[in-house]
């Protein structure tokens, strides 16, 4: 059986297409990419586990994820464009409604903008009164949020176990853009 290729060969025409944009424009390319090709599903569903944060080439293979694998996808892609990685943090955030922990991608700049798959508008932090930040992490370091703002923990966020074995993933996994 053959597997589908189409997301990766959809993949590296938008990442070879958004090289020439500025980053605002990647955001919204990549966050709307995710948003509307890979389908919600819980990794119990996905992968048969109750934690499991899968690679960016695992969520195009399943063209399915939750909150996290979303979050992880759009990283590993912005990153691929040529975002700048400092800018880009994974931020666990609880959302108030619900009171759930979830996933988001932040993009910090003059302003902490959300790329999240539950909404397709990338807001700015201080507009989502839906969410609360709790913590944010590349592979720089680990911050806290107090209100909207991160504030460095420490810059080794080698602890997070699932963050250090998925960039190990990652390694093994990279664009090649004829």
């Amino acid at each position: 059986m053959q597997t589908d290729k189409s997301h990766f060969i959809l993949l590296k025409i938008l990442i070879h297409n958004a090289k020439s944009k500025c980053d605002n424009e990647r955001l919204e390319l990549v966050n709307q990419f995710f948003n509307n090709r890979i389908r919600y599903s819980s990794d119990y569903e996905t992968w048969g586990v109750g934690e499991y944060w899968a690679s960016l080439d695992e969520t195009l293979e399943k063209k399915a994820g939750d909150c996290e694998d979303y979050a992880i996808a759009k990283y590993f892609t912005l990153k691929a464009i040529g975002v700048d990685e400092e800018k880009l943090k994974l931020i666990q955030v609880r959302v108030l409604t619900t009171k759930v922990s979830h996933m988001v991608l932040s993009y910090c700049d003059s302003d902490v903008l959300i790329l999240d798959n539950l909404i397709d508008d990338i807001l700015p932090l201080s507009d989502r009164s839906d969410i609360v930040p709790i913590m944010g992490f590349n592979r720089f370091g680990l911050w806290i949020f107090r209100k909207t703002k991160p504030q460095i923990l420490t810059q080794d966020s080698k602890r997070l176990s699932r963050w250090r074995d998925l960039q190990k993933k990652a390694e093994s996994f990279e664009f090649r853009i004829d």
